[in-house]
């Protein structure tokens, strides 16, 4: 079963007290080992039920991280027994759901998420990400823009980077550019956005103007199977035959099994 990506889930995973690997969002991380986190508190008051919430989503994290899904399942179905209005369960349930392709419960909780606090950056940023996978894009930019609005909202480069990838993907290169042109102003070596300009310049024919977004992003971030199969494309454009054997060379060396290194071996590598 194809494995959802989790880099949408941006700064809710930094609330939750995780951190998401910087290029490889499919990687949830726990800061403190599990023999760490408090015991469940009694059921009291609002304070402790809500504190009760956090510990089992934050348990829930770990689960997901390490591929439990049943059991991360099991500890949100928790979490929001204690507090049925705590954000952070209904959205990572929603990431739960997407991830298993129960599509309509992941809406259905990425929508509750939203009704708790509808001008949360982060709550529609990450229901705005789940639209545009879906192909639901006129849809998504709203929620993106809903995002971009909130001015709490502590990682706007994620927003303006999904936005800006949302509509490259119906070619839309005239709105996409200064979203993404945004996110670098924020955040110079974002890794995604740099890679977006890489992959759209060369779609317009800039092979050049890809090039230097490439070397960018190389200078700031560790190499992907993505990042490495663009740069060869790039390469390849420019005539740079040195170069793109290097980035093919790379990309079956250190990623031998990924979708990428495997289409260098069909007729096409373009």
């Amino acid at each position: 079963m194809p494995r959802k990506p989790f880099y949408l889930l941006g700064a809710m995973l930094l609330a939750l007290g995780l951190a998401a690997c910087k290029h490889d969002p499919g990687i949830i991380k726990y800061s403190s080992p599990l023999n760490n986190l408090k015991q469940e508190p009694h059921d009291t008051n609002q304070e402790d039920k809500q504190s009760a919430a956090q510990t089992h989503t934050q348990l829930a994290a770990v689960y997901m991280g390490q591929g439990h899904l049943k059991e991360a399942e099991t500890a949100l179905d928790r979490a929001l027994g204690f507090d049925d209005k705590y954000i952070p369960a209904h959205t990572l349930l929603a990431i739960l759901d997407w991830r298993i392709d129960r599509l309509p419960a992941a809406d259905a909780e990425f929508r509750k998420a939203i009704a708790l606090d509808p001008s949360n950056g982060d709550s529609n940023n990450n229901y705005g990400k789940f639209l545009c996978e879906q192909g639901k894009r006129q849809e998504a930019m709203k929620y993106y823009r809903r995002a971009l609005a909130d001015p709490f909202y502590k990682t706007p480069e994620v927003a303006n980077t999904n936005a800006g990838t949302c509509l490259m993907k119906s070619r839309d290169y005239v709105a996409a550019e200064p979203y993404l042109h945004k996110a670098l102003e924020i955040q110079p070596g974002y890794g995604p956005a740099l890679l977006a300009m890489a992959r759209m310049d060369l779609a317009r024919g800039k092979a050049f103007d890809a090039r230097g977004y490439m070397q960018r992003f190389e200078s700031a971030g560790q190499a992907t199977p993505e990042s490495l199969l663009l740069g060869y494309q790039i390469a390849t454009r420019l005539g740079d035959k040195s170069s793109a054997s290097s980035y093919s060379d790379r990309l079956q060396d250190q990623f031998p099994n990924s979708p990428q290194a495997q289409s260098l071996n069909g007729p096409n590598h373009d």
